[in-house]
């Protein structure tokens, strides 16, 4: 381009490519590429801007230097990426700790949200791929459909702690076995079959899966993880799943009757925990005890925590089954240390009025004896 002292140059090969030089510049610059393609946006660009009817040196030129412009943009959205990148756990923790403390605010202290921050990994992965070459400039949309994966949703089953999609479909065909013991391989089959996954199969077993070489990946195959059917046959279950195919295995499970929620961000935990703040009541009790305990208003039912202090003894009007149990409670859940009986674990009643009796040491009015922060009897929360 130089010898023959042009500033634009156009390579047509296996893909098109537009080169803009100046003296300024080291090198001849790419400011446009485009495979060879009916729906490429790029593509289209290129025959606006070099058709017959609209060819333009000026207007060339002026395109040329729009795009120098826009790959030095580029060039220090990389550099901020790679800062992101770099210290990921910082900016991240720090950009949240604004939107949390006025989303949670009242119900979590800022140390309380930094606490919970702190517990938690963030990392930041390239997905350059995201980014190719058929993109507009100045945005991330693709000009082909987006088929990229989501991690971020976490699943309960029955309950349970937070699943990712892998976890979700092995504990699925984990509890149905639990419940029927007896079934074949055949049987649980159909209840999973293969194309609920799709070509590795929903669960596989063991022989299936040495004579494929799977072992060690695509299922959950170590020891603590293969399961026996009632015929004795060992098998696993695929580690395969993906936004793509999960909802196949969790519409089995709700017609098994199996209830499964979804979530999908550490916001949706903070809500959740935010609800559960709110059906709590932290209480104390004194009578021949300094014990403190949690207080379930939808559940009515009291938890007294670890390091309270309870009586050793038992009252005279503790008698029979109440002495019996109490003794055994005892035993099992507190630790005589220098003179004073301390609770070893934290213990959940159906009532204010048991975990009374268990720290008193004989019947009592739990709905009076607990009282919350504000010395308020517990009876104010009595459905």
């Amino acid at each position: 381009m130089r010898q023959l002292k042009i500033q634009v140059g156009v390579y047509i090969g296996e893909h098109i490519e537009v080169f803009y030089d100046t003296p300024s510049q080291k090198d001849a610059v790419s400011v446009l590429e485009t495979p060879l393609a009916l729906d490429s946006r790029q593509g289209i660009k290129f025959a606006e801007r070099f058709s017959k009817e609209n060819y333009s040196k000026e207007a060339i030129l002026a395109f040329c230097e729009e795009r120098i412009k826009e790959k030095q943009r580029q060039a220090n959205l990389e550099k901020i990426k790679d800062s992101l990148i770099a210290d990921a756990q910082q900016q991240i923790s720090e950009s949240l700790i604004p939107y949390l403390i006025d989303k949670y605010g009242k119900s979590f202290s800022e140390d309380e949200l930094r606490g919970m921050l702190s517990s938690l990994k963030f990392e930041i992965i390239r997905n350059d791929k995201n980014t190719d070459k058929d993109t507009d400039p100045g945005t991330n949309k693709k000009t082909s459909k987006d088929t990229s994966d989501t991690t971020s949703t976490k699943y309960t089953l029955n309950g349970s702690p937070r699943l990712n999609t892998n976890k979700l479909a092995y504990a699925i065909v984990k509890l149905y076995l639990e419940q029927h013991p007896g079934i074949s391989y055949n049987e649980l089959e159909q209840i999973f079959p293969p194309q609920l996954q799709g070509s590795p199969g929903t669960i596989r077993t063991l022989k299936y899966i040495q004579e494929r070489q799977y072992k060690g990946r695509r299922f959950f195959d170590r020891p603590d993880e293969i399961l026996v059917c009632g015929d004795s046959v060992t098998f696993a279950v695929s580690t395969q799943w993906s936004k793509n195919n999960i909802n196949n295995i969790i519409d089995v499970a709700k017609k098994l009757g199996y209830k499964i929620s979804a979530t999908n961000s550490v916001m949706q935990q903070l809500e959740d925990a935010a609800t559960k703040e709110d059906d709590i009541v932290h209480c104390f009790l004194k009578r021949n005890a300094d014990a403190h305990g949690i207080f379930h208003i939808s559940s009515q039912t009291l938890v007294v925590q670890k390091g309270s202090i309870v009586n050793p003894n038992h009252l005279p009007n503790t008698a029979g089954k109440k002495k019996e149990t109490r003794e055994a409670q005892l035993i099992k859940y507190t630790k005589l240390v220098d003179g004073k009986n301390i609770v070893t674990t934290d213990i959940e009643f159906k009532s204010p009025s048991g975990a009374a009796l268990f720290c008193v040491g004989g019947s009592s009015n739990g709905w009076s004896e607990w009282k919350d922060s504000e010395h308020n009897k517990l009876s104010k929360y009595r459905k």
